[in-house]
């Protein structure tokens, strides 16, 4: 009765869906419940416990439902929860005002149902199989991967990092003995998908004999396949429970859980408080924090929208390409755990017996809405050099955030030179294949690399003359998009090592004490250099330069070529007069560099030795 009296205030529409909601109705293949906007204003008063009717519905399934968690916010809507009659299962609805989708999933009876807002503005109900909700609840899987390693054991093994990896970012190298339960891979940034490692840890302390490196190692296998995403990737239930609050539908939840099983996730569960299941497994035969992180980063996918990459002799979880070394994390990484140099990615489905061509990135950036990171390198940079011409990977480092994405570096070299350089891709669970081209003044390729089922692009004692360059990464293939892969999601960090030196002396004038020449010219950001000979008890040594136009800058070196950096004296000044005396220079060559701050002409180059 008391029910009856609240739903006798409502309109007819409205009493139909609370019915529809908690389980009413005919049998049928498809139950409307209203406009989203309605079916919004019921499960809220759901929540607040101002209606909750227990008809039955869908076939003598109840539909009836326990809100969890409610937000409504600037057209913007995240409803979690699940069956009001049995906890095992998972119900969620997000999206906008206008347009809803989601699932009602029960475990035990292995049924679900999704909810789909139509081209009308209603909302339906549709019957699915349970594995369109978890398309990991798939009984048969196990066995069929046991038979894929009969009498060979699950022998896999987690990678070697690269000896650049040197925390260019937080994810990123070995294991530095932080707090295992405070990681974060983007520190700051409103998207954030939390591992909720509670279940296994003992305070900081992993359980089951794990190490806290491994634990680091899960977190890091997740935080490297969503690197190029604004996503950080967390620990810190802190860190999640905030951003959570902000906005659920930049949040996902994935719970680690202490016991053995066949790990799953709702599929587009991002942007709910829904979470994935992720089973501990033993740890004997492969490394606990690789096989663990390759795991979670398969679920986070379906959580971020994926469907299982299928195809070739693996059925639903295409095996990868062997060949190649490469593999779709949403199919069966597991086949590849044991290549030297795998590369696990995204795909949109380009190899020949692809069954899923859905673009992976499409999803997680447009459906999902979690952006791309920021470009690090829009205009290029220039490289890096220490002492002796050594490259650095803690100077010398970039990532490729999208298909499209390149990075320039400069160099100049003011005689012929040589280039010992490798790049490597720099995180863990990697997903960057590496290539790299060098190209002349006149953009013209001089050598390129992207080294076959290795991921590195490397440079050899190539020798280059004098003049300006560009060094291009980014992204690299192999083989064909039909058989190996394409660059669309050879994404991630990398980092620059080795050399890059110079032998023999550039191009210079002589010059001659207290003889002017002159009608020099030059272009903007050129280099024009000239010598002069000082005697044993010289006093002084005056340089100088004059000119009416551009604006010429002087740098004066004793005994090798001067630089913008390194020089004995310099005078640049706004114009292109300008002019600087070293005093009791020492015997032997001085070298004077103009540089063309602005193009010039009729420029006089002077030097004179008082002796």
């Amino acid at each position: 009765m008391r029910y009856l009296n609240r739903t006798r205030l409502l309109t007819p529409l409205l009493a139909t869906l609370l019915a529809s909601l908690s389980g009413t109705a005919l049998a049928q293949s498809t139950v409307e419940l209203g406009t989203s906007d309605t079916v919004i204003n019921i499960l809220r008063m759901q929540r607040d416990k101002l209606a909750v009717p227990n008809y039955r519905a869908m076939d003598g399934q109840s539909l009836a439902v326990e809100v969890r968690d409610f937000y409504d916010k600037d057209g913007l809507v995240s409803i979690s929860g699940y069956a009001k009659e049995s906890k095992n299962s998972v119900f969620f609805l997000k999206g906008t005002r206008s347009q809803l989708h989601g699932y009602l999933a029960l475990h035990d009876k292995r049924t679900a149902y999704e909810y789909r807002t139509d081209e009308h503005g209603v909302v339906k109900v549709t019957p699915v199989p349970i594995t369109k909700v978890y398309p990991d609840f798939d009984e048969g899987f196990q066995r069929r991967l046991d038979k894929v390693f009969e009498g060979e054991g699950l022998a896999v093994i987690h990678p070697v990092y690269s000896t650049m990896a040197l925390q260019q970012a937080p994810h990123i190298g070995p294991y530095p003995g932080v707090d295992v339960t405070r990681l974060e891979s983007k520190p700051g940034s409103p998207w954030v998908f939390y591992l909720n490692t509670t279940a296994v840890m003992n305070g900081s302390t992993p359980l089951n004999g794990v190490t806290k490196e491994q634990m680091y190692r899960t977190w890091q296998s997740v935080a490297d396949q969503y690197s190029m995403l604004k996503l950080n990737v967390t620990t810190n239930r802190q860190v999640y429970d905030a951003a959570r609050a902000a906005n659920p539908l930049r949040t996902g939840i994935i719970n680690y859980v202490n016991q053995d099983g066949r790990s799953y996730a709702p599929i587009h569960s991002f942007g709910t408080t829904s979470a994935g299941t992720l089973f501990r497994n033993p740890a004997s035969g492969w490394d606990y924090g690789y096989g663990i992180g390759m795991t979670a980063s398969h679920e986070v996918g379906h959580q971020m929208g994926m469907l299982h990459d299928g195809g070739g002799q693996g059925g639903e979880y295409f095996e990868g390409i062997p060949a190649f070394q490469w593999c779709p994390i949403m199919g069966n990484y597991w086949y590849g755990g044991g290549w030297a140099n795998q590369l696990f990615t995204w795909s949109k489905g380009e190899y020949a017996t692809a069954s899923n061509q859905e673009d992976d990135l499409r999803i997680m950036n447009v459906e999902e809405n979690v952006p791309y990171a920021d470009d690090d390198n829009v205009n290029g940079k220039a490289l890096v050099l220490r002492t002796g011409g050594e490259l650095n990977p803690a100077d010398n480092w970039g990532q490729i955030e999208r298909t499209t994405d390149t990075d320039t570096f400069t160099f100049s070299l003011t005689a012929t030179g040589t280039l010992n350089l490798r790049v490597d891709p720099i995180e863990y669970l990697r997903m960057l294949d590496v290539d790299a081209t060098l190209y002349n003044a006149e953009g013209q390729v001089v050598a390129n690399s992207n080294l076959p089922v290795n991921r590195s692009a490397e440079f050899v004692g190539l020798s280059l003359p004098a003049g300006s360059y560009r060094l291009v990464i980014q992204g690299g293939a192999e083989g064909t998009p039909q058989n190996g892969f394409s660059k669309y999601s050879s994404l991630g960090f990398y980092a620059l090592k080795g050399t890059l030196s110079t032998t023999g002396e550039p191009p210079s004038t002589p010059l001659t004490s207290g003889v002017p020449m002159p009608n020099q010219a030059g272009a903007t950001g050129s280099w024009t250099y000239y010598r002069i000979a000082v005697p044993n008890g010289s006093t002084a040594l005056n340089v100088s330069i004059a000119g009416n136009n551009g604006d010429a800058d002087m740098f004066v070196r004793a005994g090798a070529i001067p630089s913008g950096t390194v020089y004995t004296c310099k005078a640049d000044g706004p114009t292109s007069a300008e002019g600087c005396t070293v005093n009791a220079p020492g015997v032997g060559t001085y070298y004077v560099g103009v540089y063309g701050y602005a193009a010039y002409n009729g420029l006089t180059v002077k030097a004179t030795v008082s002796p």
